[in-house]
């Protein structure tokens, strides 16, 4: 059976919607991305539409959280317009009632299986109320049909997280309650806040997710149904949109973050972007081919920055994990 190599968390917007759409079609299958569709009841039949156009036939996963108050604007308007699509429904514990039983009937009805996508809280007794909350949830989806199972850690900033253990502690505990189909681990650690030094020169932040995808891998051999495959939020901060105009690069270990706010800026922090040893030439990637276009011709970029960034992450990431693909 075919499996993911990389699973970004992406929200259901223009640009990353659009990075995502960037990637060639080999690439598109083995990256699995878990899109959030965003608030506004009344566009969802739109970003269901949107969402089946740039996924065609590739799997992916998308969560209606920020919906669950519109019952209707999940069930009549987002998953007839993905009827067609290879999307599995996401659920949770914390949902409304209806929230289950709705996912349980597209996942019967179009074959798709689901995923449960978990939280996981700090060790403790968050962690055991959180743990028990899953198992109750476990209980009501029928063994017969297909799980994937989702670990978010959120944020992960602070070389202190010890997110990597709370990891290897919610997947020893969870692990062996299921046949999973699919096990992912995500976390983002893009900050939120990029530093001052930005506006004068690239500068660089640690990316913690990719240190503790390599440690749980390592402590969870053998412990589990299936290989956990690595899991990000892309080159953003979890949870966010658009963000002003910050340049991003993904390297092997880090982000190089420059600040943009200006044109001639822009500019200039491009030429210094491709001129980092990290910068893997135009020829790469749709996003690398823009910062060469940023650093070398003057006048508007050809795409927004954050279409670039998402793009160039995605497309390393990719590639990295997936070298034949």
């Amino acid at each position: 059976m075919v499996e993911p190599v990389y699973v970004p968390a992406l929200p259901a917007q223009r640009e990353p919607l659009a990075a995502y759409g960037s990637l060639p079609r080999r690439l598109r299958q083995a990256v699995w991305p878990l899109w959030t569709v965003p608030p506004g009841p009344a566009a969802a039949g739109t970003t269901g539409a949107d969402l089946a156009l740039v996924q065609r036939s590739a799997p992916a996963w998308v969560d209606a959280r920020h919906l669950e108050h519109v019952p209707a604007a999940v069930t009549d308007r987002l998953w007839p317009a993905l009827r067609r699509t290879a999307a599995r429904p996401v659920t949770g514990t914390g949902r409304p009632a209806w929230q289950l039983s709705a996912c349980l009937a597209y996942a019967r009805t179009t074959g798709s299986g689901l995923a449960v996508r978990m939280a996981v809280p700090p060790s403790g007794s968050a962690a055991a109320d959180a743990g028990g909350e899953f198992r109750a949830l476990l209980r009501r989806i029928p063994a017969r049909l297909p799980v994937d199972l989702l670990l978010d850690l959120g944020p992960v900033a602070d070389e202190h997280h010890r997110a990597d253990d709370r990891a290897v502690e919610a997947l020893t505990g969870l692990g062996p309650l299921r046949d999973w189909r699919t096990i992912a681990v995500l976390a983002g650690s893009f900050p939120a806040a990029v530093p001052e030094e930005a506006d004068r020169e690239p500068v660089e932040a640690h990316r913690f997710e990719w240190d503790i995808w390599h440690t749980v891998t390592r402590a969870c051999t053998g412990l589990l149904p299936v290989p956990v495959t690595y899991g990000d939020h892309c080159a953003q901060p979890p949870g966010a949109g658009p963000q002003h105009p910050v340049l991003r690069y993904t390297t092997e270990r880090t982000f190089l973050l420059a600040a943009a706010p200006a044109p001639a800026a822009l500019h200039a922090q491009a030429r210094r972007l491709t001129a980092e040893p990290a910068y893997r030439g135009p020829a790469f990637s749709p996003g690398d081919a823009w910062l060469h276009h940023c650093a070398t011709r003057p006048g508007p970029p050809p795409t927004p920055h954050l279409r670039a960034g998402l793009g160039q992450h995605l497309a390393f990431l990719a590639r990295r994990l997936a070298p034949g693909a």
